[in-house]
């Protein structure tokens, strides 16, 4: 099986080092979690390296979109010998059917996992029928 991956070797002094030749951004379909509680749906998506300022959310009636860039962590002034981490973009999409408050739908971004809660509208919400 052949490796189309470039691998080219750099030596300084004894050292020598591994440098991958530089690919295009990649797009990464995050991992997610998605449970519903008595009020809500929520959706969690694992997006380690990126930022609060680098995550986007689209939601219209039918679909909610999330993106996020993954932010270089690396001084300017340093020669990057070998990289996986900063050149990929997080990307999902998720379809969503009625039974949402689209204008309650709120999102929270801790230890690199995004968290969005979707609201029930009334008519979804699980409730107790009172037996006469």
């Amino acid at each position: 099986m052949e490796n189309n991956k470039k691998v080219g070797v750099i030596r300084s002094g004894s050292k020598a080092l591994m440098k991958r030749i530089e690919e295009p951004e990649t797009v990464v379909s995050p991992v997610a979690d998605i449970f519903e509680t008595g009020d809500a749906f929520v959706v969690k998506l694992d997006m380690p390296g990126a930022t609060r300022d680098s995550i986007s959310l689209h939601v219209d009636p039918k679909l909610l979109r999330v993106r996020a860039g993954i932010v270089s962590h690396h001084d300017q002034h340093v020669t990057l010998l070998f990289s996986e981490i900063g050149r990929k973009q997080y990307m999902r999409e998720f379809n969503l059917g009625t039974g949402i408050k689209l204008d309650e739908i709120h999102a929270q971004f801790e230890y690199g996992v995004l968290t969005v809660t979707l609201p029930k509208t009334d008519e979804v919400k699980a409730r107790e029928i009172q037996i006469h």
